[in-house]
């Protein structure tokens, strides 16, 4: 994911664009100020529920038993095999 990185004054100017092109083009705006408390980063909302996603699997365990499954050498799973409610 590409970012650009511009400054406060800069991102409101342009803030009705930088919506547009987030969602567009899947890439994030980092506003970065002297004060580093104000700092922020804007993303398209599908971004957003990516991430969210990704860090519920990350709690629930899932993630693990993902990466399990992956360095598993013994072969392909039928996903028929797998035991949903179990992961």
């Amino acid at each position: 994911m590409s970012k650009i990185i511009m400054n406060p004054t800069a991102a409101r100017k342009n803030f009705y664009q930088i919506l547009k092109d987030v969602n567009k083009n899947q890439y994030e705006v980092e506003i970065i100020s002297e004060n580093k408390e104000n700092d922020a980063v804007i993303i398209s909302r599908a971004n957003w529920n990516a991430i969210q996603e990704t860090l519920f699997l990350q709690d629930n365990g899932v993630l693990d038993k993902v990466h399990e499954r992956m360095k598993d050498n013994s072969g392909t799973t039928d996903i028929d095999d797998i035991d949903w409610d179990d992961l």
